[in-house]
């Protein structure tokens, strides 16, 4: 089979999929990005009603809108911990927001750009992803300062005016306090420049607060929006929509008794943060359509819970009698830590009669 489609390098396996398995893939697609929205979405919108107003007011309102005629840019950061959902939460409030037009559509102009800081925690190579993010061919590698006297420039030419950085801890490694002081700087400059202000936009995991905190100029230009974690009381009724939505979405049928505590469970597995709880609800839908399964029942849960962790029974809370008891934080933490399997095999779990 000749493949000829460049702009689309998976056009070739869709061309090997039947009727009914090109069915289950749009099914696959619709759940894997059904988005839910909440309050916090509600706070984003307003912070950022904000800092779109801000970006439209003049130094001096007796001469044209320019440049060069704006006033000082300021920073919105968005914190949460990994599996709180920060990413999913601004990516999509972006790309249907009416201020950011085109948000990620390439080719087309955007006022605001998104880059994900590189592990690296180099200033420079921040500004050098910001140049590749607006199409500047960076043919050798850049200096530091090479790269954001490049960078700036660059921004004004594509009429820019919002600068999303997620992952910004990834560039706070650095343990040098000066050399902290030359990121809080370089972003001042940014939102500081009399000839094109910027309005920027940060996100990442609450171990970035002291970077903040330590420069009071800095800290007074952002406003912060911190993603709290889930309540049993508050949120169990929004949870229990999500898996009846994604049921409806994924064509099957939610088969839970009460008494099982599924939201309970779902909330200690997923550490009680959104993007997690969400993202489980999603890997077990897949896991009763891998089953042909019209049903979704806790096994689901189950499995591709242990699927993940590689989980013993006692350890995993939707198999667990004493599930509350359970330490989930060590599964998401980064560091290495080995689980204790011995005490009951892991396995997958019996579905029982298909229906």
């Amino acid at each position: 089979m000749a493949f000829t489609d460049n702009s689309d390098p998976t056009a070739y396996l869709r061309a090997l999929l039947g009727p009914e398995e090109r069915q289950r893939v749009e099914i696959i697609e619709k759940v894997k990005t059904t988005y839910f929205t909440s309050d916090r979405d509600r706070e984003l919108l307003r912070l950022l009603r904000r800092l779109t107003e801000n970006a439209q007011i003049r130094r001096d309102p007796d001469r044209p809108h320019s440049g060069s005629n704006r006033v000082e840019g300021k920073g919105l950061c968005i914190i949460g911990p990994s599996g709180s959902g920060k990413s999913t939460l601004l990516e999509e409030t972006f790309r249907t927001h009416p201020a950011f037009p085109n948000f990620r559509v390439p080719e087309k102009w955007s006022p605001l750009i998104g880059i994900t800081a590189p592990g690296s925690g180099n200033l420079g190579a921040i500004g050098v992803r910001g140049l590749q993010t607006l199409g500047f061919s960076v043919e050798r590698d850049l200096r530091e300062h090479q790269a954001w006297s490049k960078l700036l420039p660059e921004l004004m030419l594509n009429n820019v005016l919002f600068f999303w950085i997620d992952d910004l801890n990834n560039m706070l490694t650095m343990t040098s306090e000066e050399e902290l002081q030359k990121v809080r700087n370089t972003l001042k400059d940014l939102m500081n420049n009399p000839d094109w202000p910027l309005q920027l936009i940060v996100s990442g995991i609450p171990e970035m607060l002291p970077f903040f905190r330590q420069d009071r100029q800095f800290r007074r230009r952002f406003r912060y929006l911190y993603l709290s974690k889930l309540a049993p009381a508050d949120h169990s009724a929004f949870l229990q929509t999500a898996i009846e939505h994604l049921c409806e979405t994924g064509k099957i049928k939610l088969d839970v008794k009460p008494d099982e505590d599924l939201t309970g469970r779902l909330l200690h597995a997923g550490a009680y943060e959104m993007g997690l709880c969400i993202e489980i609800v999603v890997e077990a839908v897949m896991e009763a359509l891998d089953g042909n399964s019209r049903r979704l029942r806790r096994v689901d849960f189950a499995n591709s819970f242990a699927d993940r962790f590689t989980l013993s029974d006692d350890q995993n809370p939707f198999v667990a009698t004493g599930w509350h008891a359970i330490d989930v934080s060590r599964l998401y933490s980064k560091d290495d830590e080995k689980i204790d399997d011995t005490v009951t095999p892991v396995g997958r779990k019996r579905r029982g009669r298909k229906s």
